[in-house]
């Protein structure tokens, strides 16, 4: 005999909306290296170290980058 009853399909698949790109403003400071500041643009922002210190270079000598 044939078993009777319900069956629950539950949707594991949701959509997400990408979050639209962030302009950022990194201004000088007396505070971090040189160094570090291209570092982390290279972890943060996944630059390669040659744009990473360009941005670095910028800020550095205006004040401000927007990476």
């Amino acid at each position: 005999m044939p078993q009777t009853g319900t069956v629950v399909i539950h949707d594991t698949h949701s959509k997400v909306a990408l979050d639209t790109p962030w302009n950022v403003i990194v201004l000088n400071d007396p505070i971090n290296l040189m160094s570090y500041v291209t570092m982390v643009f290279q972890r943060v922002f996944g630059y390669p170290r040659q744009k990473a210190e360009l941005h670095m270079l910028e800020v550095h000598q205006k004040g401000r980058s927007l990476v």
